[in-house]
C-alpha cells in the first residue's frame, strides 16, 4: 500500500514536472530575471544618467560663473587700478577716474571705495547698513591679496562685492571695495532645467544658513542625494541631483542578466508548446509500473516514464482522443520539417570588403555602377574648402582619397578621432562612407554624428575629440554640390592647408593602418549646452525657416529651449530643396519667410542655410537686414564686456560697420571673405567676434569661435529680448544706408579667379581708396562698391552700397566701366 502510494506520487509529480512545472519555472525565472535587468539597465540607470547630465551642466554653468569671477578679482589688481587706487588714498579726487576705469572693462560696476589702512578704528555704519560685513571682506584677503567674493545686502538689494588689498599683501597701503550689479554674476546662471529637474546656486559663508540665490525646481527630486560644485574665489557655489543608487552591477553585467532572462524565457515557452504539442499520456497504474521497475530484463534507463509507455504500448503509441490525434498531425514531425527558402524579393545580404584603395578599376567594382569613377582633380580643393560637382569632380573615391589624406594629417597632428558628420543632400551618405573608409585605410579613428548641421559637427569636434572633424555639405549651393570642410586640431583648413591635401594625395604621403568608427548622437547635448548658456528675459515669436535645409532637425527645439515661440517653416529635411534654394543671403528666397512672419504676425523672422552656418534675418514690415547690420547688435554686445577687443568683418560689409565697432570700443579690421580665413584671422589676433556679410557669426566669446547659424539665431534673439523695445524698432534705429544685395555674374569653371587678377592689376578708381586683399573693393567718401570671385561657385560677387542714390548709381557706373573695359559682354545684373 506504501509502495503503492509512493509510485503514485512519483508518476504524478514526474508528469506535472515534465508536462507544466519545468517549463512554467523557466518562463517564470526568465521573466523575472528580464524584468530586473531592465529595470536596472533602462529605469535604475536612467538616474545616474541624469545625474551625470545634471552634473556636466552644473560644470559648465561652474565655468561661466569662474571666469566671471576671476575677471573681477584680477581687474582688481591690475597695475593701472592699483596705481589710481593708491593715488586715490592720498587725492580723494582721483577716484573718479578710477571708476571710469573699472567701469570701461566691466560696465556692471556700480561702486568703488577706496579705504585707508586704519579702517578697523572707524566706524563700521560708514560703509553702509552692511558695513561690518564689507568691512571683514575687504580685510580678510588671502595671500594673493584678493578677497572672496560674494553677495551682500545694499539697501533693498544686493550687491556683488570683491576686494583687494592695495600695494603689497604683507604691508597693504590700503584696501580696494568694488560693488557690482548682481546680475554680472546671476545672468550667468540662466539654465534651463538638467535632466534631474532641478539646479540651483547657492551662497555660504563660515556659521551662516546658506542663502538661495537663483534656481530651477523646487527640490532635489526623490531619489537623489544633493551634489555641491564650489565656484573657486567666491562663497558660491551649485547644488544638483546626484544619484544615491550603489552600483552594484556594472551595465555589461545587467546586459548579461537580461540576456540570461530572455533566454530562459524562450526555452521555457519552447518547452511549453513542445508539452502542449505532444501526444496526451496517461499515466500507468501502479501495477504496470511496478512490473516494468522489475522486470529482470530491462536496461537501466534515464527516463522511467518512456520505459514503462514501451511496457504498456508494445505495438506503438497509446491511442489518443481524435483531438490530440488533430493536433499531433497538424504539427510536422522533426524530420517533416523543411528549411525555408529565401524570399526573392529581400534585400541581398551585405558582404563585408576589403579594404579597397579606390584605383578607378577597383572603384567601379566597389560603387557596383556603370557610370566611370571620377579621377581627383586638384580643382576642387578650394580656399577655404574642398568642393565639386556629384558625378562630375566628386565622388566616394574621391571622398576616400580626401580621407586618407585628412586622416594621415589628424595622426601626424596628434589631434585624433575625427569627427564626420553630413547636411541631408541625397549624395551625403555615400561620400561619408567613402570618407570614414579613407580616414580608417590611414589608421584614424572616427567619430560619425551623422546628419547634424554644421554647428553641430563644429561642437562635437570639441566636446568629444581633438578638435578635428569633417563636414560632408554643399552648404548654400545647387544640391548636386556636395564638399568637405575640414577642422584638424581646432584649425580650420583654408589656404594652402587645403592645397597641402591634394599635394598630399599626389604624391603618395599617407598613413597605412586600421582605424576604428563609432556613432554617437550629439543633438541633445548640442541643444543643452546652448540652452545652459542663453536663456531670454521674455519670449519672443519668431518664424524660422531652415529651407529643407539640415537645420530643420533642431533649429526650432533649440530655439524653443533658450524660452522662444517658435514656428518652424519647411523644416523636413529634403536634398531636393522643393520650396526655396537655401541661400538667405539671395533676397527671392525670404519671399516665403517674410510672409510666413506678416500672416502668423511674429516678432522676427529667421533662416538657415543648408548646412545650417548662415543665418538670414526679416522684420514683421517685410524688410531684410541684411548681416552686416546684423553684426552691429553682436559686436556692441560683445565689446560691452570685452572692451578695446579687435572686430573682425569681411571686404563685403557695410562702411557703418567700422563707425559703430570704434564708437563701441574696439579696434574694427576688415579681413577676406571665407569661413575658415575669417576664424584663422580670429586666433592670430585673439578677436572675440567676427562676422561676414553672408551671413557667417563667429562667437569667441561664450562659444568655441566657430560659424553656428542657430547659435548666432540665440544669440540675437536674447540681445533683442533683452531690450525694452521690439524688435522691429531695435533694428530700425541701426544705422542704414541704400544697398544692393550681392549681385552675381555667373562664368565658367575657374574663370572668375582669372578675372578678378585682370582686374586687380588695371583696376583705376579716381578718388577712392582701394582694398585688394580679396578682389577689389573702392572705398568712396560717400559709398563704396565691391568685385571679387566667389570661392564656392564660378561667379562674380558684386556690391554696392551708398549714403544716397546718386552717390550708389555713380558707384555703380564706376565699377561697370571698369568690368566692360576687361570683358565687353559680360552681363550685368546691375
Amino acid at each position: 500500500m506504501a509502495l503503492e502510494m509512493d509510485l503514485d506520487l512519483a508518476g504524478a509529480k514526474h508528469t506535472l514536472t515534465r508536462t507544466l512545472g519545468r517549463p512554467m519555472l523557466l518562463i517564470a525565472l526568465g521573466g523575472l530575471l528580464m524584468l530586473i535587468a531592465a529595470w536596472l539597465l533602462f529605469g535604475g540607470s536612467s538616474r545616474a544618467r541624469d545625474s551625470q547630465l545634471a552634473m556636466e551642466q552644473a560644470q559648465r554653468l561652474e565655468t561661466n560663473l569662474s571666469d566671471r569671477v576671476q575677471r573681477l578679482r584680477s581687474l582688481l589688481q591690475v597695475d593701472r587700478v592699483q596705481e589710481l587706487a593708491e593715488a586715490t588714498l592720498e587725492t580723494p579726487g582721483q577716484l573718479a577716474a578710477l571708476k571710469t576705469l573699472l567701469t570701461g572693462r566691466i560696465p556692471e560696476v556700480r561702486d568703488v571705495r577706496v579705504l585707508g589702512p586704519d579702517i578697523l578704528m572707524a566706524d563700521p555704519t560708514s560703509l553702509g547698513d552692511n558695513g561690518l560685513q564689507l568691512l571683514d571682506m575687504a580685510v580678510n584677503t588671502d595671500a594673493k591679496g584678493l578677497g572672496t567674493v560674494q553677495l551682500v545686502k545694499e539697501g533693498a538689494s544686493r550687491q556683488v562685492a570683491a576686494s583687494a588689498v592695495i600695494g603689497k599683501p604683507d604691508q597693504p597701503a590700503g584696501y580696494l571695495l568694488v560693488l557690482v550689479d548682481p546680475e554680472y554674476l546671476l545672468a550667468q546662471f540662466n539654465s534651463t532645467l538638467p535632466e534631474a529637474d532641478y539646479i540651483e546656486l547657492q551662497q555660504t559663508a563660515g556659521r551662516f544658513a546658506p542663502q538661495s540665490l537663483k534656481k530651477y525646481g523646487e527640490r532635489v527630486p526623490k531619489g537623489f542625494a544633493a551634489a555641491r560644485l564650489d565656484v573657486p574665489g567666491s562663497y558660491l557655489r551649485i547644488i544638483v541631483p546626484k544619484s544615491s543608487q550603489v552600483q552594484m552591477l556594472s551595465n555589461f553585467q545587467r546586459l548579461m542578466m537580461f540576456l540570461l532572462g530572455t533566454l530562459l524565457l524562450a526555452f521555457g515557452v519552447i518547452r511549453r508548446q513542445m508539452a502542449l504539442r505532444s501526444p496526451v499520456k496517461f499515466r500507468p497504474d501502479p501495477e504496470s509500473l511496478r512490473s516494468a521497475l522489475d522486470a529482470e530484463d530491462e536496461e537501466e534507463q534515464p527516463d522511467g516514464e518512456d520505459e514503462a509507455s514501451r511496457a504498456h504500448e508494445p505495438d506503438g503509441p497509446a491511442p489518443a482522443p481524435a483531438a490530440a490525434e488533430e493536433q499531433v498531425s497538424a504539427a510536422p514531425t522533426e524530420s517533416e520539417a523543411v528549411e525555408p527558402e529565401s524570399d526573392p524579393t529581400s534585400p541581398p545580404r551585405e558582404v563585408s570588403l576589403p579594404d579597397i584603395h579606390y584605383q578607378l578599376e577597383q572603384r567601379r567594382m566597389h560603387m557596383g555602377s556603370n557610370e566611370p569613377p571620377v579621377k581627383l582633380s586638384p580643382d576642387i580643393f578650394r580656399a577655404y574648402d574642398i568642393r565639386g560637382i556629384v558625378g562630375k569632380t566628386l565622388d566616394a573615391g574621391v571622398a576616400y582619397q580626401v580621407g586618407q589624406a585628412v586622416g594621415s594629417l589628424a595622426l601626424e597632428q596628434s589631434a585624433t578621432p575625427v569627427v564626420v558628420g553630413r547636411d541631408g543632400r541625397h549624395s551625403g551618405p555615400d561620400l561619408v562612407d567613402g570618407l570614414i573608409d579613407g580616414m580608417n585605410a590611414a589608421g584614424c579613428d572616427v567619430i560619425d554624428v551623422g546628419a547634424v548641421p554644421t554647428g553641430a559637427l563644429y561642437f562635437a569636434a570639441y566636446e568629444l575629440g581633438a578638435g578635428s572633424g569633417v563636414m560632408v555639405t554643399g552648404s548654400h549651393n545647387p544640391p548636386d554640390y556636395n564638399g568637405f570642410k575640414v577642422l584638424i586640431g581646432g584649425q580650420t583648413l583654408s589656404g594652402e592647408m587645403i592645397t597641402g591635401l591634394y599635394q598630399r594625395i599626389a604624391s603618395g604621403k599617407l598613413s597605412s593602418g586600421k582605424g576604428t568608427v563609432r556613432g554617437e548622437d550629439v543633438l541633445s547635448r548640442y541643444r543643452e549646452r546652448i540652452s545652459g548658456d542663453i536663456q531670454l528675459k521674455r519670449p519672443i515669436k519668431v518664424v524660422a525657416d531652415c529651407g529643407n535645409g539640415i537645420g530643420g532637425i533642431c533649429a526650432a527645439g533649440v530655439l524653443r529651449s533658450i524660452g522662444a515661440e517658435v514656428l518652424p517653416l519647411f523644416d523636413d529635411v529634403d536634398g531636393n530643396f522643393p520650396n526655396h534654394h537655401p541661400d538667405p543671403s539671395e533676397p527671392h528666397n525670404l519671399e516665403d519667410l517674410i510672409g510666413a512672419v506678416k500672416l502668423m504676425e511674429a516678432e522676427l523672422g529667421v533662416a538657415f542655410d543648408g548646412d545650417a552656418d548662415r543665418l538670414g534675418v526679416v522684420t514683421p514690415d517685410g524688410r531684410i537686414v541684411y548681416p552686416d547690420r546684423v553684426m552691429m547688435l553682436f559686436a556692441r554686445e560683445v565689446l560691452s564686456r570685452n572692451p578695446g577687443a579687435t572686430i573682425i568683418y569681411d571686404v563685403k560689409c557695410t562702411g557703418h560697420l567700422d563707425t559703430v565697432i570704434r564708437e563701441a570700443g574696439g579696434k574694427p579690421e576688415m579681413w577676406k571673405t571665407g569661413h575658415s580665413l575669417i576664424k584663422t584671422r580670429m586666433k592670430e589676433v585673439g578677436a572675440p567676434f567676427a562676422g561676414e556679410m553672408s551671413g557667417h557669426f563667429f562667437f569667441q566669446d561664450r562659444w568655441y569661435g566657430f560659424d553656428c547659424g542657430i547659435y548666432a539665431a540665440a544669440r540675437l534673439l536674447e540681445i533683442l529680448a533683452d531690450d525694452e523695445r521690439t524688435p522691429q524698432q531695435v533694428l530700425d534705429s541701426l544705422p542704414d544706408s541704400i544697398a544692393t544685395p550681392e549681385l552675381k555674374v555667373q562664368m565658367a569653371e575657374g574663370e572668375n579667379h582669372r578675372f578678378i587678377e585682370r582686374l586687380q592689376a588695371a583696376a583705376s578708381f579716381e578718388g577712392a581708396r582701394l582694398t585688394t586683399i580679396d578682389g577689389v573693393r573702392a572705398d568712396y567718401p560717400d559709398g563704396w562698391g565691391l568685385c571679387r570671385a566667389s570661392n564656392t561657385t564660378p561667379v562674380l560677387v558684386l556690391r554696392f552700397d551708398a549714403d544716397s542714390q546718386e552717390a550708389l548709381d555713380r558707384v555703380k557706373e564706376a565699377f561697370r566701366a571698369q568690368l566692360l573695359a576687361l570683358n565687353p559682354d559680360l552681363e550685368l545684373p546691375f
